[in-house]
């Protein structure tokens, strides 16, 4: 091959190399897609063409100085959108802010929107918010309306600043009555985990933009769960108990029956497994047996325990159990063989009929 044709190919390569070598680095396409903020929460969604590592920084302003200010750091990847949402800490002094996010990669400023913030008389909605509870189970919003509209209600639940849950109802009719909203966790919570609620209300206008108010709430995810206490059977066979699961943090635990004599405040405690996990809704029986217990009225206490024997719930009662019948005293000294084995299987029956509500 001629020198003069080599240098030609050998040129065209590094132009094609290059080429591929700029277009890899060239700068990702940063696009804020949507931004909101009121004085109570912030939130903003962005858009890449490339997985970059990402900062939002989130300003309050008023008349040009600042007021607040917060920074999230978050991943971006190609082609999926991100939110990020920060609660606002200062309480507010004027009627008028300007927020504004701006994006960075590293120290590299990539994008930024100001977003007109209204407080007081000119962002008050048609209704007051009455009751506002989240739950180890779900959240619970009761609204109040000083005049008819609708409303959209998103009710988000945030790991931080990340959205990790939000559900939607729409068109919600405020008119006289007070309306309440119901919404479960659809999966299971991290105990001991700090969460927070954030609702957001767009009250629907004629001729304008929907008028947006949000309202937060915190709650750590625990265990709970609930005694029944109409399906609590205690008699001089033993004790059931139906338990019901009331939050989204699994429970494994015990239950631990406690029965104190009053004539001689000798106890005895009984503790068995809960068979199933218990979460929201779901329900479980467990029952003990006496063993070596005397006649005589007894103090029954009935604790629900989990596995770091923390008390969750509690259930009372008392109990007597009654002399031995005048039959037993009766019963001739001598017996047929399994005489006993056969009194013992029968007293597990009528106390296994008692479990299952014969």
């Amino acid at each position: 091959m001629h020198k003069s044709t080599q240098k030609v190919i050998l040129n065209v390569i590094f132009l094609a190399v290059s080429v591929l070598i700029l277009a890899s680095s060239a700068s990702a396409q940063v696009e804020i897609s949507d931004f909101f903020s009121d004085f109570t929460t912030s939130d903003v969604t962005v858009n890449s063409s490339k997985d970059i590592q990402a900062k939002a920084v989130f300003e309050l302003s008023y008349a040009g100085n600042p007021v607040e200010s917060h920074e999230v750091l978050f991943n971006i990847t190609s082609g999926k959108p991100v939110t990020r949402v920060i609660i606002w800490q200062n309480k507010p002094q004027y009627d008028y802010y300007t927020a504004k996010v701006s994006i960075y990669n590293g120290s590299k400023f990539l994008t930024s929107r100001s977003y007109e913030v209204s407080y007081g008389t000119a962002s008050l909605p048609g209704f007051h918010v009455v009751d506002f509870s989240p739950t180890n189970s779900g959240v619970q919003l009761l609204l109040r309306p000083f005049n008819p509209s609708a409303v959209d209600i998103k009710i988000e639940l945030l790991d931080n600043n990340s959205i990790v849950y939000t559900k939607t109802n729409e068109d919600v009719s405020l008119k006289t009555l007070p309306e309440e909203i119901k919404t479960t966790w659809p999966f299971l919570l991290t105990g001991n985990k700090n969460y927070i609620v954030r609702v957001k209300i767009f009250t629907h206008r004629l001729y304008a933009q929907p008028l947006v108010n949000t309202y937060v709430a915190y709650f750590t995810a625990t265990n709970d769960v609930e005694i029944l206490a109409d399906d609590v059977q205690v008699d001089e066979y033993g004790a059931s108990v139906t338990v019901r699961g009331k939050s989204q943090v699994p429970f494994d635990g015990f239950i631990v029956v406690t029965a104190r004599s009053r004539a001689t405040n000798e106890t005895q405690v009984y503790r068995t497994q809960m068979e199933e996990i218990l979460v929201s809704g779901k329900e479980d029986t467990a029952g003990v047996v006496w063993k070596g217990i005397a006649p005589g009225v007894y103090d029954v206490e009935i604790l629900a325990v989990n596995k770091e024997n923390v008390t969750i719930d509690k259930y009372e009662t008392a109990l007597r159990i009654p002399e031995y019948s005048n039959v037993s005293k009766s019963v001739p000294a001598k017996r047929t063989p399994g005489f006993e084995a056969l009194l013992f299987v029968i007293t597990l029956l009528l106390f296994s009929r008692r479990l299952n509500g014969a």
